[in-house]
């Protein structure tokens, strides 16, 4: 008798046990014909930036040294930090007319712009200007200066919502910009607002294989699969043809590129007076520094639910662009950045996403309607470092709305996101986090 009250015990344990699990909320249920999961989680590498990857993941993530640099390398770093971190005035080379008065102004914490929302003092997003066929416009240049005592006009950013349903029922809304300008007569032209991207990496992507980006490109579609991504044609250093990596419509070849444009066209800076206060080698030394700023490293890479989230973000055709695959850098002159295996979550090409994204203002070859595949790693510590928002003119308020605003090549990728239960498009969104 004793061992039968004992099993009876036991039995009645289970049921309470079964009880409870049955009313624990387990989500919604999935959505009747939702896709199953039927890709295994690629393999990651928890340290994207190779050696040079940073573990931290504070307000400071997107500011630390490459890690693995030697202290000659340090040093210079160092340097460069000077005038990034300076503001600018006119005594030192800021123009009378510029869209910030430094870096940080435009990349807060090494992060992105200040959201379109609200302007701040420092800065804010920028307008494009060109004609027709790309070229800056005669007047007002290629873009417009909205800050200094010689500012060509006011800028100002309203939004449009676009409510929408996933077929679970689930509700969302987009919303799109809508510029003015008061001081300006920009109506003629072609304009695109742009928000500033985050600074790390920079030196990583550069060392990239020309071949490697080559070999990713299929301008003509020859395997059929939708995606026809383009290499960008940009000037080099030293002047020759070179691939495009940076930028959103990867314009520029070079961090040197980049940054020279930062303090020539965002600042219109003075290089003299510039050099008088930190020195001829201001420009490089500042160059350098945004090349070898470490890359964060991904975080919990055993949670069975990132896993799951990286085997989604592959099966609906996310990696086709945003590929999961590592690259090997190339040999340059920074140790720290040579022979290193990474994992940016791009293919730096340009890929036509279609017109709800279209700004129709061409940069290089890219049309009004191609964008560079922006780099995803570091992007679930974007709030955390400061500024949330995302695309080229920061009208996504999360990654969530970034991937409902995909069209064109990424249409089919859209789709099967926006097809999925409630319950896995969490998970993918858990694994972007993650990154």
């Amino acid at each position: 008798m004793p061992r039968l009250r004992a099993l009876l015990g036991i039995a009645g344990l289970i049921g309470l046990v079964g009880l409870a699990w049955l009313l624990v909320d387990r989500g919604p249920a999935p959505t009747p014909g939702a896709p199953v999961l039927d890709t295994v989680s690629p393999e990651l590498l928890l340290r994207s930036g190779g050696s040079t990857t940073t573990v931290h993941a504070g307000e400071r993530a997107f500011s630390l040294s490459a890690r693995s640099m030697g202290l000659p390398d340090r040093i210079r770093f160092a340097d460069g930090d000077v005038p990034f971190e300076h503001p600018f005035g006119p005594e030192d080379g800021l123009g009378a007319a510029h869209n910030a008065d430094g870096c940080l102004g435009c990349h807060v914490n090494n992060g992105r712009s200040p959201s379109p929302d609200g302007f701040v003092a420092e800065a804010g997003p920028i307008l494009l200007l060109g004609l027709v066929d790309g070229s800056p416009d005669p007047g007002l240049g290629e873009q417009l200066q909205d800050r200094g005592p010689e500012a060509d006009g006011i800028l100002t950013v309203d939004w449009v919502e676009e409510p929408g349903t996933y077929p679970d029922g689930t509700g969302f809304s987009l919303r799109r910009p809508v510029v003015s300008v008061d001081g300006a007569d920009v109506t003629s032209l072609a304009t695109s607002l742009r928000a500033a991207p985050p600074v790390f990496g920079g030196g990583l992507l550069e060392a990239i294989s020309v071949d490697d980006l080559r070999a990713m490109a299929d301008p003509d579609d020859a395997d059929g699969d939708g995606i026809s991504g383009r290499l960008q044609e940009a000037t080099g250093d030293d002047g020759t043809p070179a691939p495009g990596r940076f930028g959103w419509k990867a314009q520029h070849a070079s961090i040197l590129a980049t940054t020279r444009h930062a303090f020539d066209v965002d600042m219109h800076l003075d290089h003299g007076l510039a050099a008088e206060r930190f020195g001829d080698d201001f420009l490089a030394d500042t160059a350098f520094y945004t090349r070898t700023v470490a890359v964060p490293a991904l975080r919990d890479l055993d949670d069975p639910d990132v896993r799951a989230g990286a085997a989604w973000f592959v099966q609906v055709g996310c990696a086709s662009c945003h590929r999961t695959e590592p690259y090997v850098t190339t040999v340059v002159d920074v140790q720290a950045l040579s022979d290193e295996v990474i994992t940016p979550f791009t293919d730096l090409l340009l890929h036509d996403l279609g017109p709800g994204l279209a700004d129709d203002l061409p940069q290089g070859i890219a049309t009004g309607s191609e964008w560079r595949t922006a780099p995803l790693w570091g992007i679930g510590l974007t709030g955390v470092v400061g500024n949330e928002h995302y695309l080229h003119d920061g009208r996504a308020r999360s990654v969530e709305e970034a991937i409902l605003w995909h069209g064109g090549e990424a249409e089919s990728a859209r789709r099967a996101f926006v097809a999925l239960a409630a319950s896995d498009r969490a998970l993918l969104l858990r694994f972007l986090s993650a990154l």
